[in-house]
């Protein structure tokens, strides 16, 4: 359970600072973005299963610091999901103004109307037609490799267990085959010591009977 948790805060870790990137404008990719959602995903399951390890723990004090861990976690996890929220909010507001920065200076430093035969009103709401269609689908191929970063994290997740548990299964045969090699083992020491023995009494009663035979007749 130790391990999950350390498992757990060095996923924190590794969430805090790429967020730090993001917020400092180092990183503001499509990549670093979905890094940091894969992270969180990794972070909420590794909280998940800690908290099922808790419950299950049977000494009380252990349990209850195991469960202030999970609480604390999940603040954390919370934290970190809010503050990767906003800075996604403010990448999208710095896009669309960027955007509408260079349609406005496209248009006033073209001599010649985009479109001639329509009056300005109707050019401006073409343009914001484009913009909002631009961050639509922006969004939606990020929500897309985003998915697609959950999905395969999930598979490895998921292979991670049962490859656990495969392990498990073996470590637990192997200590039942050690098991019975070391009975058998006794079992042949103790049958080859019995067999001295009996070899010894025969040999001793041999001796003794041939002593009397000998000395009595």
């Amino acid at each position: 359970m130790n391990n999950v948790y350390k498992h757990a805060l060095k996923q924190e870790q590794g969430v805090r600072q790429d967020l730090e990137k993001f917020e400092r404008s180092e990183d503001v990719s499509v990549g670093i973005q979905g890094q940091i959602s894969v992270g969180l995903t990794s972070l909420k399951r590794t909280i998940d299963e800690y908290d099922g390890l808790a419950k299950r723990e049977m000494i009380l004090v252990k349990q209850e610091k195991a469960l202030a861990n999970v609480s604390k976690l999940r603040e954390d996890y919370n934290e970190l999901k809010n503050q990767f929220d906003r800075l996604k909010q403010r990448e999208t507001n710095k896009t669309v103004i960027n955007n509408r920065t260079e349609l406005l200076g496209r248009r006033h430093n073209s001599s010649t109307p985009e479109y001639p035969f329509q009056n300005n009103h109707l050019t401006r709401e073409q343009h914001a037609y484009r913009e909002n269609d631009f961050l639509n689908e922006t969004e939606s191929k990020l929500d897309e490799y985003i998915a697609h970063g959950r999905e395969v994290l999930g598979n490895m997740y998921d292979q991670n267990n049962t490859l656990k548990n495969a392990q498990r299964k073996m470590l637990d045969a192997a200590n039942t085959l050690g098991l019975s090699r070391n009975i058998i083992q006794y079992i042949e020491r103790r049958s080859a010591q019995d067999k001295w023995i009996f070899i010894g009494g025969v040999v001793f009663t041999l001796f003794s009977m041939w002593a009397i035979i000998h000395y009595l007749t």
